[in-house]
């Protein structure tokens, strides 16, 4: 009778060190090291392209290549943004995703000017960008963004 009560202990003590609950709450917590992690690292490279983009401007570079490092910051802080986000709420919001692929696709139609598109490449950003904008919209009315935002 004392030995079943030694391997019951024993099985307790085992589920309640490799339970799925804590073996979640431990990746989670890895997880969250790891996008702090992305988070620290977009902080630096924002910071190196913000010391490239004022070189840039000092020493007379191309409006062209300052206008695109300058939507570059931009699309790094809503990826900052974004992470930010997460780590606070751990989840992600449709909206400020979809506002991180407008502005993409914006930066590179600035970059590459829209001038040299084609007329088909010109009408498929305008299909992307409609469909961004009703997803936007869309996500914006079902999700409970937070109130910072």
């Amino acid at each position: 009778m004392n030995n079943t009560m030694g391997v019951q202990s024993n099985n307790r003590s085992f589920e309640s060190r490799f339970s799925l609950k804590r073996m979640f709450k431990s990746l989670d917590n890895f997880q969250d090291v790891l996008v702090f992690g992305c988070g620290i690292a977009l902080v630096f490279k924002m910071c190196l392209v913000l010391v490239d983009t004022f070189m840039g401007l000092s020493a007379g570079a191309d409006i062209k290549q300052v206008t695109g490092q300058s939507l570059f910051l931009l699309i790094l802080v809503e990826l900052f943004r974004l992470v930010a986000v997460y780590l606070k709420h751990h989840r992600i919001y449709v909206g400020v995703a979809v506002e991180l692929a407008v502005v993409s696709a914006l930066r590179e139609v600035i970059v590459e000017g829209i001038i040299h598109l084609s007329a088909m490449h010109i009408f498929a950003i305008c299909a992307f960008l409609a469909s961004m904008g009703a997803l936007m919209f869309i996500s914006y009315k079902v999700e409970d963004l937070p109130k910072e935002h």
